[in-house]
């Protein structure tokens, strides 16, 4: 059942659009320096009397560019809005989870991370901030009123066939 058009462009899920174009990018900046990398790999390589390092560079440079390739053709802003607009059912289990990073007992680092579950079983991350964790959860609540929000042992062994015994489990298991 296609959900409604105007839920999907919703402002809630910004951050979640961001964090996907953000990876993107990243992916495209390591693509690039691992194809200048090769490049400076093939110079070095024709200039010495190693050619080793020149072949070596030249796989590197044609797998950097397979991989760029890959990377520009790959769509996934278009690709999850479509889904969550055409076939918003294929999502069956959305839950969040906000790591802390505490050395010597000092907080240093939260991160949030916001899992989506297929019916096929697979299971795609997006790293988002702790405070915009909520507001996605929340739109995503209304964008897959169907599917199962928030962690419990019993969903993870439904959905996943396993239970990862880790501690600190999602906080917002009673957004629903």
């Amino acid at each position: 059942m296609p959900t409604n058009k105007r839920i999907v462009s919703h402002p809630g899920l910004q951050p979640l659009w961001n964090s996907m174009e953000r990876e993107r990018q990243q992916q495209q900046f390591a693509a690039i320096v691992l194809i200048l990398l090769s490049l400076v790999s093939i110079v070095v390589g024709a200039t010495s009397q190693y050619l080793g390092w020149a072949l070596l560079g030249g796989i590197g440079c044609s797998a950097a560019l397979w991989w760029l390739f890959r990377i520009l053709t790959d769509q996934p802003l278009a690709f999850w809005r479509r889904q969550f607009r055409e076939e918003p059912e294929s999502i069956v289990w959305v839950y969040g989870l906000i790591t802390e990073r505490m050395p010597f007992g000092f907080k240093t680092v939260s991160t949030g991370t916001l899992h989506l579950v297929e019916t096929s079983g697979d299971i795609h991350t997006f790293g988002l901030k702790p405070a915009d964790l909520k507001l996605v959860t929340k739109t995503l609540n209304r964008v897959l009123p169907h599917a199962d929000f928030g962690y419990s042992p019993g969903r993870e062994l439904k959905y996943r066939g396993e239970v990862t015994n880790f501690r600190g489990r999602d906080q917002f298991n009673q957004i629903k």
